[in-house]
């Protein structure tokens, strides 16, 4: 059975916190996963009810997932690259949108990543069992902070990026439903046309996206988010 499709956007905020959930995160976890039984003192431990592979799987999965021009996207972020091609949204006034894409999701994916961040959440709280997994995301939130030259990440830093990933592959309503139909019924060269009903519910859904990942959003990201903040999403 094929899986549900959601609406995704080419927004780099959203984009940029996708790829870099991997690495060095979900790469660690898995890794510790797999040697955690012969692993020296020094060595981070999974708390109990942790599966450390499932979460980089289902990554993995959502990345496969991805049309390739929407991947191509999001590989080209962390080097300035620019991708010609992919889908056209224009409005009703010829305004052009941020591109968006119907993505086949296998919820059993972010259901997966939705419990890592609850996890992550006892770690933050200091809860016993996961001292261990909280010095992981230190470790991981100085990487970061060195990888990209920006300032080192906290733990909340760190967890806070796969909980806005998660809160945007979970946006399934009225709206994105709408959406969904649109995209799919694109027509040549990836064009979406909108009606004027589409077109408000798309400036609804790239404002709540905006919104949802403005920690980490690019200087036009938040700039659109202040512009397209959304009221009530069906109201």
């Amino acid at each position: 059975m094929p899986a549900p499709l959601r609406l995704l956007s080419a927004q780099h905020s959203f984009l940029t916190d996708l790829h870099r959930l991997e690495e060095p995160l979900l790469i660690w976890l898995e890794h510790t996963a797999r040697h955690d039984r012969t692993a020296p003192d020094d060595m981070w431990r999974l708390p109990a009810g942790l599966d450390g592979e499932a979460p980089r799987t289902a990554l993995i999965n959502i990345h496969r997932a991805l049309p390739k021009q929407l991947r191509q996207e999001m590989y080209a972020l962390d080097d300035g690259r620019t991708v010609d091609g992919g889908n056209r949204v224009v409005g009703v006034g010829g305004s052009v949108l941020t591109p968006l894409y119907a993505v086949p999701v296998d919820p059993a994916d972010i259901d997966v990543l939705a419990e890592l961040l609850d996890h992550f959440h006892r770690a933050l709280a200091q809860q016993d069992g996961y001292a261990s997994l909280r010095c992981l995301l230190e470790e991981a939130g100085d990487w970061y902070g060195c990888e990209y030259g920006t300032a080192r990440e906290t733990p909340a830093d760190v967890v806070d990026r796969l909980a806005r990933t998660v809160a945007v592959l979970r946006l399934d309503d009225e709206d994105t439903r709408m959406l969904v139909q649109a995209v799919t019924a694109a027509g040549p060269g990836g064009r979406i046309t909108l009606t004027t009903p589409q077109e408000a519910a798309a400036i609804r859904y790239l404002g709540l996206v905006a919104t949802l990942t403005r920690t980490s959003a690019s200087p036009l990201d938040r700039a659109l988010a202040r512009l397209l903040e959304p009221g009530e999403r069906n109201g």
